[in-house]
């Protein structure tokens, strides 16, 4: 078994490439959000069957987090990333002469198994960083993951809006093809932490981390639910954009986007917050934050402010809440990291999956207002997650004697 390096001065030019890097890749997941009027219009269906869209791509994300990020404590994450941006450019630009939905639909699911990159790069960023400095730099390539979901929305609305949604995906398929040149370059080297562990055996283990770690499994419910209610509001944000008295064109849908979740970036503070305080307090708050993010968005439906600062709160709990979870897991072992985060993030979107399905359905039935009540049910479930590690750990401290 190789140990990996004893490097623990990760450079901040370095750091920076990698969120650059985690923002290009992770773009791929969000940036047909913006397109699902476009495509709806364009194959003539309706705007819950194009939903589908959304679902697959996080359904595919959580998909390649289970089944590629475990290689990244095996293998050199370089020649990893390398493959997977050359698949994914390939896949998108298949995607973008797609007849139909279906097909669509289908390379959607290839195009964010292979997009999974980000999650390879934030072990990797953690592990070679001090344990004192790590919710910094993990909030440092978190924040290139939030401008990768705001930039990716906004710049495919208004491209959309001008040159319809395939040429988007052209785009799309160009930038992976860079990131595979540029990004291998620029990531460190590290030697493979478990290379003699079979890829098989990899995936066996992840149940039984699942089963030992208490803080993986709290991490693993909140970062489902707040990523269940985040999912909710963002796919059906652009079709009530879309309503009277709004009545926003794809470029607008893309505007609101950005203005909606720049709040989002304010999650580089949240590393200090977490070195400071700690990962529990940090997730405390970004459930009450995202609790009234949507009430705020229920109240006041025809007020473009409310929803604009209803998504920034929402953006913000979310990335900060993400990192308090991620911080929290990444301090149970060095040679499981990858596992450890393929577990989580697989739970994450697998959460943001439903949350995209739910949204749609009850965006058919009942509007805007059930989709507010859809997403504040994700959050109790957060809550109660919290408030139920709270009582498991007053107990464990009330048996032992613990003041």
């Amino acid at each position: 078994m190789t140990a990996a390096p004893s490097n623990h001065n990760l450079g901040t030019p370095v750091i920076v490439l990698m969120a650059v890097a985690s923002a290009l890749t992770v773009a791929n997941v969000y940036f047909n959000q913006a397109l699902l009027p476009a495509i709806a219009t364009d194959f003539g269906i309706s705007p819950r069957e194009v939903g589908l869209i959304a679902t697959l791509s996080q359904l595919g994300y959580a998909l390649g987090i289970v089944l590629v990020v475990p290689l990244g404590d095996r293998n050199e994450p370089r020649s990893l990333v390398r493959i997977l941006l050359i698949g994914v450019a390939a896949a998108l630009a298949a995607a973008a002469s797609a007849p139909k939905l279906s097909i669509l639909a289908g390379l959607s699911i290839v195009i964010c198994m292979g997009t999974c990159v980000p999650q390879i790069v934030l072990p990797l960023a953690a592990g070679l960083t001090r344990p004192e400095r790590r919710g910094r730099v993990i909030a440092s390539v978190q924040t290139g993951l939030v401008l990768g979901i705001l930039l990716s929305r906004t710049l495919a609305g208004i491209g959309a809006n001008s040159f319809g949604w395939r040429p988007v995906y052209i785009i799309a398929a160009g930038l992976m093809l860079s990131s595979a040149i540029v990004l291998p370059m620029v990531l460190p080297r590290r030697g493979a932490l478990s290379a003699t562990v079979a890829y098989l055996t990899l995936l066996g283990s992840l149940w039984g981390l699942v089963c030992r770690e208490a803080k993986l499994r709290l991490s693993c419910l909140l970062g489902a639910a707040i990523f269940a209610a985040f999912s909710a509001f963002w796919t059906t944000i652009p079709f009530r954009l879309q309503q009277p008295p709004f009545n926003s064109d794809l470029a607008g849908v893309g505007y609101f986007a950005l203005w909606g979740g720049i709040g989002g970036l304010a999650s580089l503070f949240a590393g200090g917050l977490i070195d400071r305080f700690g990962q529990d307090r940090v997730s405390v708050a970004a459930v009450v934050l995202a609790a009234a993010s949507i009430v705020l968005g229920a109240i006041w439906p025809s007020s473009y402010i409310a929803l604009v600062a209803s998504g920034n709160l929402l953006s913000f709990a979310l990335s900060a809440g993400q990192i308090a979870n991620q911080a929290r897991i990444f301090c149970l072992g060095a040679e499981i990291r990858s596992r450890l985060n393929t577990i989580y993030m697989a739970s994450t979107f697998a959460g943001g999956a439903i949350g995209s399905a739910g949204a749609g359905i009850v965006w058919a039935s009942h509007g805007w207002t059930g989709v507010c009540g859809f997403a504040l049910i994700c959050v109790a479930v957060a809550a109660a997650s919290l408030a139920g590690a709270g009582i498991t750990t007053l107990r464990t401290r009330s048996a032992n004697g613990e003041a």
